[in-house]
């Protein structure tokens, strides 16, 4: 069996956002849901891909001159041809061109992580591994946590739940708190804006939740989508009785994503945010249900 190596597309030091404390996330590239709302697009690929800004594009030519299988620019982030030599990012003088995404193993990431020990001590930090979809890198991020868990280093898995339940089952001896995503409690709502069933993701849901891990929800909250009391009401029922749900944050919308899926070739549609009034309206109810 050859090294275990991971396709990663950021490592984020300092992150405050994904658990507790101070922690450093690791993005894994790779995801089997495709949300519309998606603020990292760029993850979707597991394998790394070119990357292009046209806004920064001056049309030198320089990137065409060197390509070796005579893909036009415009295309080169979304062509299978691509080899990803990096001849095309080097003749760019103006950052239009880049890739995104690289292999590391397990080691590689344990000794980035390590270098934050003192400010998760004293923030009860740790590391989290987020995506894209972490669950599809299995053998990656079990080792990553293994040897986290071996400097005692707390550990985070950020999930939309997507996968068989016999991958979670590789990884909960290694995992101290999952974040676990819900887009939509209706089935025909997630499957039009996230291109899959919630059948699998509320059923693992639920097998976590009696394992009596620790869990956060994490519900992206997009206007006229999931926003609505019955989509709380029915997540709040589902949840209802467990302990180990230490934390339920909605996360409003927002279009970060939307140059970045410009960028690799995605055309991303435009969502709104939910009005701070009624996401207020939901936080209550959250906290009257609980």
């Amino acid at each position: 069996m050859g090294q275990i190596k991971g396709n990663i597309f950021n490592i984020q030091r300092f992150s405050v956002n994904d658990g507790p404390g101070i922690r450093t996330t690791v993005f894994t590239k790779g995801c089997n849901l495709r949300c519309k709302w998606c603020h990292n697009p760029e993850s979707f690929k597991k394998q790394p891909q070119i990357l292009f800004n046209k806004e920064k594009c001056t049309l030198c030519n320089r990137c065409n001159s060197v390509c070796e299988q005579n893909i036009p620019i415009d295309s080169r982030n979304k062509s299978s041809e691509c080899k990803m030599c990096g001849k095309c990012i080097d003749q760019c003088y103006f950052s239009a061109l880049s890739i995104v995404g690289e292999e590391k193993t397990p080691e590689e990431i344990i000794k980035i992580v390590e270098k934050d020990k003192l400010f998760y001590e004293n923030s009860n930090g740790g590391i989290t591994i987020s995506g894209g979809e972490a669950m599809l890198q299995v053998d990656f991020i079990k080792e990553v946590f293994r040897l986290a868990k071996q400097k005692e280093i707390h550990t985070a898995l950020d999930t939309a739940g997507n996968v068989s339940f016999d991958k979670f089952e590789q990884v909960l001896p290694f995992v101290d708190l999952i974040l676990f995503d819900i887009k939509s409690m209706d089935n025909k709502t997630h499957m039009k804006f996230t291109g899959v069933s919630n059948e699998l993701i509320l059923d693992n849901l639920k097998k976590l939740l009696s394992r009596g891990i620790e869990m956060h929800i994490r519900v992206p909250l997009i206007k006229d989508i999931n926003d609505s009391l019955e989509n709380i009401i029915d997540m709040m029922a589902l949840l209802q009785g467990y302990e180990n749900v230490t934390e339920i944050k909605l996360l409003p919308y927002h279009n970060m994503g939307e140059n970045k899926a410009s960028s690799a070739g995605i055309i991303q549609e435009v969502f709104e945010a939910p009005s701070e009034i009624h996401i207020k309206q939901l936080e209550d109810l959250i906290r009257t249900t609980r």
